[in-house]
């Protein structure tokens, strides 16, 4: 499917829309979808080569920004060590009250009760304590991941329904059947995240540290690049939320980069699942977030552009 077809099939862009892309202007817009998901998608034409986009991926510094904060890469095996640099707030360290069915963070049954067996709370250090156990649950998390896939994403107990996060997941992929189109290897992939990347690709596991409004997010993303040469010469990159503390259950974004000649046009979808923007004293929030998610794409989109475009002069 052509880049203009894609676009106006799965977000809707119009002859207008399509028109500032071509001028290299970054378009965003809003998907139409229930009230525990924002989706976003974006593109922009870009002149230089898809290899730089791979290059601008691999690059974690990159990610840095208003938004983000800090990251860090994960060792081939992840450690505690890994997260050394990571900083907690306050609310995610003091876990005293934290019980499954109340907590202010996501977390599974076993280690909510890690954190009450394994802290002092009475102690003057329990905000370093908490600190450990937080580096070796999410480092836990993350080594799980790498050996199993979606299955060993955990079920989240913070609030009064458990939360399979595995199977948030597999609703974010579902609406990613357009991949099949461009690399069928990518698509079979995405149903299952598994510990076996398709032939040929690359991958990074990292955290970051983010401001994502009332509170940072600490979270632990998972990218996976990869190139296709037929039916159109394809770039791909594919990252999906692991974990994030608080207010993302699920995330996915799926970034494409369609050769034109000596430009390529460079597409993102992404889509996150979340409880914490659902009930009608939450709409305002929602329609807040949506915004922010819009604009924040349509900026990451101009950025790459012009760094990439700034080497070809």
């Amino acid at each position: 499917m052509p880049p203009r077809d894609l676009l106006r099939t799965i977000a809707g862009f119009t002859d207008i829309d399509w028109a500032a892309v071509e001028r290299g202007e970054a378009v965003s817009k809003l998907l139409d979808t229930d009230v525990r998901e924002v989706a976003v998608v974006g593109a922009v034409r870009i002149t230089g080569s898809r290899d730089q986009l791979l290059a601008r991926f691999r690059d974690l510094d990159t990610l840095k920004g208003s938004t983000i904060l800090d990251v860090g890469r994960f060792s081939a095996v992840p450690t505690a060590a890994d997260l050394q640099r990571v900083v907690f707030d306050e609310r995610s360290l003091d876990l005293r009250a934290c019980k499954p069915g109340d907590c202010p963070v996501r977390l599974s049954a076993a280690d909510i009760a890690r954190f009450h067996r394994e802290v002092n709370w009475t102690g003057p250090d329990w905000k370093t304590q908490s600190a450990a156990v937080w580096r070796s649950v999410l480092a836990g998390y993350a080594g799980a991941y790498l050996a199993s896939g979606r299955s060993a994403l955990p079920d989240y107990v913070n609030k009064r329904d458990p939360l399979s996060v595995a199977s948030e997941v597999s609703l974010l992929t579902g609406e990613y059947g357009f991949l099949a189109g461009y690399s069928p290897e990518l698509h079979a992939y995405l149903k299952d995240f598994g510990a076996r990347t398709p032939p040929g690709a690359e991958q990074v596991l990292y955290w970051t540290r983010e401001d994502f409004g009332i509170r940072p997010i600490v979270r632990i993303s998972h990218q996976v690049m990869m190139k296709a040469s037929a039916p159109y010469p394809s770039t791909f990159i594919a990252t999906n939320q692991v974990y994030a503390d608080h207010y993302l259950d699920a995330a996915l974004t799926v970034t494409l980069g369609l050769e034109a000649g000596r430009d390529f046009y460079m597409i993102s979808v992404s889509r996150a699942r979340t409880r914490s923007l659902s009930g009608l004293m939450r709409r305002f929030a929602r329609a807040t977030v949506q915004g922010r998610s819009r604009e924040a794409m349509r900026k990451a989109l101009a950025v790459t552009r012009s760094a990439i475009e700034k080497t070809q002069r």
